[in-house]
């Protein structure tokens, strides 16, 4: 592999990741939307609102991560359970990090949070370029 086709490579990697990342955001910002407009203007229930905010996000990350972020041509349905999987890991690791840094380490909530959050981002990130959508690598393309 020559140094022109590692930073090729590279580049390609990076700008991946900022797409994950991008599309992280745009889930977040979604499932915020349908939790708290429906529950602060037409008085809908909390949980129902909870349950719809995270299920559109998790939906739109979804799509977004297999035509955008990774560029997946694979089956739809094939796709769904190891994403839904590897959002279930990341959210055990989440917790794992979470409950760990803050009892076990007694570091502050906030940071607890931060570090909590870069294990699901990670963890998210590696299970769906390798497992969900590893036909459709960025760097393959």
């Amino acid at each position: 592999m020559t140094n022109s086709s590692v930073y090729q490579n590279a580049i390609k990697l990076i700008l991946e990741f900022g797409r994950f990342g991008l599309v992280g955001i745009i889930r977040t910002f979604l499932g915020i939307i349908f939790i708290f407009v429906p529950y602060n203007l037409w008085d809908v229930n909390y949980v129902l609102c909870n349950i719809v905010g995270y299920s559109v996000g998790l939906i739109t990350g979804f799509i977004l991560h297999k035509r955008w972020t990774f560029r997946s041509q694979g089956e739809w349905d094939k796709e769904a359970i190891p994403y839904l999987v590897t959002f279930g890991v990341g959210y055990l690791v989440n917790m794992i990090l979470l409950l760990l840094s803050a009892e076990k380490l007694r570091l502050n909530k906030n940071i607890s949070q931060v570090i909590a959050i870069c294990g699901f981002t990670t963890t998210n990130y590696l299970g769906n370029k390798f497992w969900t959508f590893r036909k459709g690598q960025g760097l393959s393309e």
